[in-house]
């Protein structure tokens, strides 16, 4: 290395030896300049400290995609990564997740390429039509449609990231984006034939949003996942559990199967107003529909309601006039659905005056701040954690009683991933006398999906040890924490289904935040 040495990193190196079948971990202390990438900080590991060293590289440029590694518990390229950039003393680079390892930092990437032989990753067309002489022309307008999908490098990122690649049925991000690039490309006649090799498995996606977060070429993977179901949905190639759901949303207005009138039934024995009776307060609180009728997340509903009215809040609910948001319903790829659901919540929303509008679920938080068409009413939302962390800064909230457990947090993907919501759940955790706060071994942008979003909650039927909420609880388990705290009633439904599943219930527990600020007041 030529130049100044800014500072020397310790790098922990996660290797795995194929002749013992065992992991182990080297440490090596190593100088870093400006501009040092993770990739050159590796290869000056290999030729001054251990020629032993195994990890994979070609072009040094982020193209070839052959040096994806873990850093620090993300999915990187090792070349497009300055260590500076870290902010940290210590880098820990362990290989890339969900695919076998062949040696230290090398991976067998073939169960990934397998996946592409699946979709045909080639234009599809008659075998006359390879016989004519003219190209396949195209116009700029029907290119600039998949474009964007043709950068993918075939990294493996996403599919590392990805919750759903556990179970080995999922064809993955990378892949089924692909299929959907062929799709919308106009020169490409294979449409059944790619309908057909993912029409039993997209529906594994949880619309986590972990493999756009981690594409290094801003591949909208989950997007294309979504658009790969819309087309399912139209023709009406989807399995009888998914149809279920949409089902009940036609009917009900909501996926829970339970008529509209029932709405308020979690409200019983509070004094909770509700529009059309009142259509003005400073606070609309918009329910959700798992709080709303699941028995158990009644719970988090009443909780906020106390909440609020222990802060003398004015707040109001729209009552059986609160349709589902449709954020399950989007992701499950019914567009119509959705926009039905929308445009009904939005009139409402328009006929209440309110300061802003409260939510308990972080989809209903996500699809009103993000999703198009509510995005264009401008609406002031929040999420209960940014409402009562604010609380707590302000001192107005102080919790009185102690709390003598260790607890992990889970992040929400929709309250996280999707949002950037990580500090506010935390900081009202670390407010709790007593309270033992851990983090879980994959946090934040990293955080593992509990795999009930784009209505997985509903459809589930994978096996046990190929659900994500099993396996996010295991990881909770060997922490040895007493209680996973959640910020989402649809993590709280797979993450108590996983503790049943698992026979850990006298082990372990599941509680919202909202559940476990109450019991300290």
């Amino acid at each position: 290395m030529n130049g100044e040495v800014v500072k020397v990193v310790e790098f922990q190196i996660r290797r795995y030896d194929p002749e013992a079948k065992k992991y182990y971990t080297s440490t090596y202390k190593v100088p870093v300049l400006r501009g040092t990438t993770i990739l050159d900080a590796l290869n000056y590991v290999k030729e001054n400290l251990d020629e032993t060293l195994t990890f994979r590289h070609s072009c040094r440029m982020g193209i070839c995609g052959s040096c994806a590694v873990n850093v620090n518990g993300k999915p990187m390229l090792a070349c497009y990564t300055q260590v500076l950039d870290l902010n940290t003393d210590t880098v820990t680079i362990e290989p890339l997740s969900n695919l076998p390892v062949i040696k230290d930092l090398v991976v067998d990437i073939q169960p990934f390429f397998k996946n592409f032989r699946k979709i045909k990753n080639v234009l599809v067309k008659t075998s006359e039509a390879f016989k004519r002489p003219e190209e396949f022309t195209q116009s700029p307008e029907a290119l600039k449609r998949y474009w964007d999908l043709t950068l993918c490098t075939k990294c493996s990122i996403c599919h590392s990231a990805c919750p759903a690649a556990i179970d080995e049925k999922f064809l993955g991000p990378s892949a089924l984006t692909a299929n959907y690039r062929f799709i919308i490309d106009s020169r490409d006649e294979g449409l059944s034939e790619r309908l057909k090799a993912m029409a039993d498995n997209v529906w594994l996606c949880t619309s986590c949003n972990s493999c756009t977060l981690f594409c290094p070429k801003l591949v909208n993977c989950a997007n294309s996942v979504v658009e790969d179901r819309s087309l399912l949905v139209e023709m009406g190639a989807i399995p009888r559990t998914v149809k279920d759901v949409l089902e009940s949303v036609m009917k009900y207005h909501n996926p829970m199967g339970t008529h509209q009138s029932k709405r308020m039934a979690w409200a019983e024995g509070l004094n909770v107003k509700a529009y059309p009776k009142v259509a003005k307060a400073d606070v609309l609180y918009f329910v959700c529909c798992s709080a709303a009728y699941d028995v158990r997340n009644r719970e988090l509903a009443r909780a906020m309601a106390a909440m609020l009215d222990r802060f003398g809040v004015d707040y109001a609910t729209l009552g059986e006039e609160e349709w589902c948001c449709g954020d399950h319903i989007l992701r499950m790829g019914e567009k119509g659905l959705f926009e039905m659901l929308a445009e009904h919540n939005m009139a409402v929303f328009q006929k209440f005056n309110a300061d802003r509008i409260l939510t308990v679920s972080p989809h209903c938080y996500n699809t009103f701040k993000n999703e198009k068409l509510y995005k264009d009413l401008g609406l002031n939302v929040q999420h209960y954690t940014q409402f009562l962390a604010e609380a707590i800064d302000k001192g107005k909230l102080k919790p009185s009683k102690p709390y003598p457990k260790r607890v992990a947090y889970h992040d929400p993907c929709f309250l996280g991933k999707r949002n950037q919501i990580y500090e506010e759940p935390r900081r009202i955790l670390q407010s709790i006398r007593g309270l033992e706060f851990i983090e879980m071994k994959r946090v934040r942008e990293a955080g593992f999906c509990c795999g009930g979003g784009a209505g997985r909650v509903w459809t589930e039927e994978a096996e046990p040890e190929k659900r994500p909420c099993v396996n996010r609880v295991k990881e909770a388990l060997e922490l040895g924490v007493d209680v996973i705290a959640v910020a989402c009633p649809f993590c709280v439904t797979t993450l108590e289904d996983a503790v049943k599943v698992l026979e850990v219930e006298d082990k372990i527990a599941v509680r919202d935040v909202l559940e476990i600020l109450m019991e300290v007041l």
